[in-house]
């Protein structure tokens, strides 16, 4: 889903780049960063993210978002950093071939995406055997998932994934990751996870 302007705004200050930055050094501490890997940032906006993990871990980075207006700022003053691409993409599609990345991040995405669970099933299809997958989102409490999805199915409003705990877990299961480090923050309506997984 394309960003809205009022999204785009929000995402592309300066101060919220820096506070996920300082996200993605923290849960990368989890990651095993020795050797070369291919690092993808799936839903990387303006590619703040992307193009700090090329300078200061010389990965090789590929950022993909499906907003060719952000793919367009991401693009912007990358002459100087070797190993990066960006390219609008669907996440529910991606245009790599499997086992490609040692590492897969996904921050503030899945809850944006109608059919996340698709979404994590291309990231599992991607990730090399042992690769970690970084993740933060917005995670539904049950009953208001259940009000959520049903208010969306009477309005015809399907933009927005509502991701529970429950859905998530069983993906993480099924897909034979184990989990490295995670946190849940909650709140009323919903909490927000941080985690690390690695795949088998």
């Amino acid at each position: 889903m394309k960003t809205t302007r009022i999204e785009r705004w929000f995402m592309n200050r300066p101060h919220h780049a820096q506070r996920v930055i300082s996200r993605a050094d923290r849960l990368l501490s989890f990651v095993d960063m020795s050797g070369k890997q291919n690092f993808l940032e799936v839903g990387c906006g303006s590619g703040a993210v992307s193009k700090h993990i090329a300078k200061k871990y010389l990965l090789k980075v590929a950022g993909v978002d499906v907003d060719p207006d952000q793919i367009q700022r991401a693009r912007e003053s990358i002459d100087d950093i070797a190993g990066i691409h960006f390219l609008a993409a669907d996440s529910t599609n991606l245009p790599f071939r499997d086992n490609l990345f040692g590492v897969v991040l996904s921050f503030g995405v899945m809850h944006h995406i109608s059919n996340w669970l698709d979404a994590l099933g291309e990231i599992r299809r991607v990730l090399k055997p042992k690769g970690y997958f970084v993740y933060y989102d917005l995670i539904y409490r049950g009953g208001v998932a259940r009000f959520g999805r049903s208010l969306a199915d009477r309005c015809g409003m399907k933009s927005y994934g509502i991701t529970t705990m429950h859905d998530l877990s069983s993906f993480i299961g099924k897909s034979s990751f184990s989990t490295i480090y995670a946190l849940q923050k909650s709140s009323l309506l919903w909490y927000a996870l941080e985690a690390v997984y690695q795949s088998d």
